[in-house]
């Protein structure tokens, strides 16, 4: 069967659950690897929105700021993408009301229920491609493949106008994270270097010399 080009690309993992032999039971999980960071986000919608670069940095920022304040007064978060509400609990294990007092409860998270509609586009941009299987290959083999590691990175480059980072390139090569850092740093030095790294905002980004 020839490996499929398109679709979501998903990992397997052994769980802790077993099935009746006591080989542990796999369950899938997005490739890891795969993170696109809020300066990526700014960028992608400078393109296709034409929104200034800065605005959903600023807008996040404000609901950080706001949002924990209408929480920590009760009041859930109603937003297109989902509601988020503190979540609380009890200290200790009790059964009656009346022995409830103030400081017996404490914050232990933050929920969020995803909305209906928020679900509905990431199956309709999954659409009719699916789910692609990726059998991560070890590092080491990957790391002295020159010319998989060269396609990789025009690749990264590409779908990124022109710059890459850590997670987009270990998406592309299969390598792990810490193995994409040290080959893009590997490529910023020596007598003839391919990269130069930068930051922006906290996003620490390689572009072609």
């Amino acid at each position: 069967m020839p490996r499929k080009k398109t679709g979501m690309p998903f990992e397997v993992h052994p769980g802790p659950q077993k099935d009746d032999k006591g080989d542990a039971l796999l369950y899938a999980a997005p490739l890891s690897g795969m993170k696109r960071t809020l300066a990526e986000l700014e960028g992608f919608f400078a393109d296709k929105y034409s929104l200034r670069k800065g605005e959903m940095t600023r807008v996040f920022e404000a609901f950080m700021d706001a949002a924990p304040r209408w929480m920590a007064e009760g009041y859930k978060i109603e937003t297109p993408m989902g509601i988020f509400s503190a979540k609380i609990k009890l200290k200790r294990n009790e059964t009656s009301p009346d022995n409830v007092k103030h400081d017996d409860v404490e914050l232990e998270g933050i929920d969020c229920r995803f909305s209906k509609n928020f679900e509905k586009a990431l199956k309709r941009n999954i659409g009719s491609n699916g789910f692609r299987y990726v059998r991560k290959a070890q590092s080491s083999l990957i790391l002295n493949n020159i010319q998989h590691l060269e396609e990789a990175l025009q690749k990264s480059l590409k779908a990124n106008h022109g710059y890459t980072t850590v997670a987009s390139f270990a998406a592309y090569s299969g390598l792990t994270e810490h193995s994409a850092r040290k080959q893009l740093n590997r490529w910023c030095y020596g007598d003839n270097p391919k990269l130069q790294s930068s930051r922006i905002s906290h996003a620490l980004i390689y572009t072609e010399v």
